[in-house]
């Protein structure tokens, strides 16, 4: 799987380019910091990858030529569905943001996905303490469907919902 546009290319990192996602990982510890562990680490990055391996997920990196974020998203069957996919995550690196590229990278990632006709919705979670992040999505057509709603990992989201079909 790849996603060519103008501005940049998504793909699955490889093995090789763990140290590169950790490094976007620690440019982004203002999110990391709204949560239960506030520091990157290899040892999330991993975990992080292994998660996503678990759903069905693709975790790519954001290269513009080199690597300037990461998106995990679930194309479809996201809990057992076949309806139903997943944004999981979107980091984009700090020099990187507020250009438009997230919103890009999103719409690129939501036209690969509505390639498969089955999929009639997207889902994502975004963290209450996260307003900047609640507006993006609710920008880019995510309604919150429900919660607040505690993690596992004690993060407390709202789940958000796109129809893709009418």
């Amino acid at each position: 799987m790849q996603i060519v546009t103008d501005r940049f290319i998504l793909r699955p990192v490889t093995e090789t380019e763990r140290e590169a996602v950790l490094g976007i990982y620690r440019q982004c510890e203002d999110f990391l910091a709204l949560g239960p562990d506030p520091y990157a680490s290899m040892a999330m990055v991993e975990a992080d990858i292994r998660h996503s391996e678990e759903e069905g997920g693709i975790f790519c990196g954001i290269f513009a030529p080199n690597m300037v974020g990461i998106i995990d998203f679930v194309p479809r069957l996201f809990e057992g569905k076949p309806e139903q996919a997943c944004l999981s995550l979107l980091m984009i690196a700090l020099p990187y943001r507020n250009f438009g590229l997230g919103a890009d990278v999103v719409r690129a990632v939501e036209d690969y996905i509505q390639q498969d006709e089955k999929v009639e919705a997207i889902l994502a979670g975004v963290q209450i303490n996260n307003p900047g992040a609640i507006r993006f999505w609710q920008r880019m057509g995510y309604q919150i469907i429900s919660g607040p709603l505690q993690l596992p990992d004690q993060t407390t989201v709202y789940q958000l919902r796109k129809d893709l079909r009418d």
